[in-house]
């Protein structure tokens, strides 16, 4: 066995020593004692490892969260059920009506406490190794028969894109460890040259405080299969914001004009909306609305 297969095996050995006694990794264990490099290797993986657990245990998830989630999902794609007939309108009827006990989370949560301390043979190292790749191999074949299942595309994506879908799809994508951007200069003419060679929309008058303002940089967003741009600017009073712009036939929704925009606060964004004859403009801001009015 050599470092790279010992790693290979090591990675998944549990922080908490559950695995010392497990004959899978006496070969690897041996090696990782004898090999100085391969020993500092596993000691900060399992600290790594430990860190981890440790924080996704301290997190305090929401009752409702599943709920929540479902729903934006299901609101986004616009999959909502629809009735075909008197028997699918009861039964979808019957079933929105069932509302589940008030401790049913926490009983099922009990339950999975208790099963979880109750002593099981532990699992060989081949079946843990394993089950990430079969997971992998599920998750393929389900997006593949649905993906076959009908020919009819979406709502959303075969139309317009709802003006509340382009603003949650930027705060996912920056919110993403992935984000980043495109292209990065302070000049802003640069940017927009780039953007009309990647065929994206650009923005045309910006708002008067932005006028002047140094450019970070930019890229492409895309949201329900329509292409957008993202430019950002670091501006002295509010910080960076970031304005999403799409075509005015990609977006669905009645908004003002640049002079009146519609101003909201989600949680600590703060929005502007506004669109002309072309385009259609968000504008975000770390801050609070009067503060990004005061780019108006």
């Amino acid at each position: 066995m050599d470092k790279e297969q010992a790693k290979f095996i090591l990675r998944s050995f549990r922080p908490d020593g559950a695995d010392v006694d497990d004959r899978d990794f006496a070969e690897a264990l041996a090696l990782a004692m004898e090999n100085r490099e391969l020993g500092e290797w596993l000691a900060q993986e399992r600290a790594f490892d430990a860190s981890f657990a440790n924080a996704l245990a301290s997190v305090t998830l929401p009752e409702t969260l599943r709920h929540d989630i479902l729903g934006c999902l299901a609101g986004e794609r616009g999959d909502f059920p629809q009735a075909e007939d008197e028997v699918d309108a009861a039964m979808i009827g019957a079933l929105a009506s069932v509302q589940p006990p008030a401790q049913l989370r926490r009983e099922i949560l009990t339950a999975m406490e208790r099963s979880s301390s109750a002593a099981f043979p532990p699992k060989s190292l081949w079946w843990r190794l394993a089950l990430p790749t079969a997971a992998a191999a599920g998750v393929a074949l389900a997006f593949t028969l649905t993906q076959n299942a009908g020919e009819k595309p979406s709502a959303v994506n075969a139309g317009r894109v709802p003006v509340d879908v382009v603003q949650a799809g930027f705060i996912r994508a920056y919110q993403s460890p992935l984000f980043s951007l495109d292209e990065t200069r302070d000049d802003h003419g640069e940017l927009i040259d780039h953007l009309k060679s990647r065929k994206l929309p650009c923005p045309g008058c910006l708002p008067p405080g932005l006028v002047g303002v140094k450019s970070i940089g930019c890229r492409e967003l895309v949201i329900d299969g329509k292409r957008g741009s993202l430019v950002c600017f670091d501006e002295s009073e509010n910080g960076v914001v970031h304005l999403v712009i799409f075509r005015r036939e990609d977006v669905d929704g009645e908004l003002p004009a640049r002079d009146h925009p519609t101003f909201s606060q989600e949680g600590h964004w703060a929005t502007a909306r506004w669109e002309d004859e072309r385009h259609v403009f968000i504008l975000f801001g770390a801050t609070d609305v009067h503060r990004l009015a005061s780019l108006f």
